[in-house]
């Protein structure tokens, strides 16, 4: 069984992973986990890719030159997932499809002026804080599910930033910062 082409477990883990690894890096910060994630899982899935090619090499190296394809469709995965982070896709993408919801939310928090606690659904984005800034703007976190961080949007139309507790902001487009605070980690 080992000298057999990766079947749909072994493809199914691969491809599992890589979503794993493409919905974290959609988010507006990279997180801590995002590279524990790729590392620990692309050791060991390259491990029992590793293994399963040197026992068939030794049983029949013509099983490997006959499914190419099969052989290295893993590999195909990861390095569609790599380049997909390299360009920022994810995140692009994610941001594409939830700007409208963050444009409305963002708008109502500015108006309000408040500081919300409240969790919710963002396009795309979980959010469980948000408060408004001066120079009519707001910025509110993203809490994507198993990870509690302080990193998140800030909408300036003013191009004000809050004081304080934010390390590092990069612009995204237009009035959209992504930033990163200390999350006491």
């Amino acid at each position: 069984m080992l000298d057999k082409p990766p079947g749909w477990p072994l493809l199914t883990a691969f491809t599992l992973a890589g979503l794993v690894a493409l919905w974290w890096a959609s988010a507006p910060y990279m997180y801590v986990e995002f590279a524990l994630w790729a590392y620990c899982s692309g050791v060991i899935l390259g491990l029992i890719w590793t293994v399963r090619a040197v026992a068939a090499l030794i049983r029949d190296a013509d099983a490997i030159r006959d499914r190419k394809l099969r052989w290295f469709m893993p590999w195909i995965i990861v390095c569609g997932v790599v380049v997909a982070v390299t360009l920022d896709a994810p995140f692009r993408v994610r941001f594409a499809l939830s700007e409208s919801a963050l444009i409305a939310h963002a708008q109502a928090v500015a108006q309000s002026g408040d500081v919300s606690g409240e969790c919710r659904q963002v396009g795309l984005y979980p959010t469980c804080w948000s408060e408004a800034i001066p120079g009519g703007g707001a910025w509110f976190t993203v809490d994507d599910p198993g990870i509690r961080t302080s990193a998140g949007f800030i909408w300036s139309p003013a191009g004000q930033m809050p004081e304080g507790v934010v390390e590092r902001f990069y612009p995204i487009a237009g009035p959209w910062y992504a930033y990163s605070g200390w999350d006491k980690w």
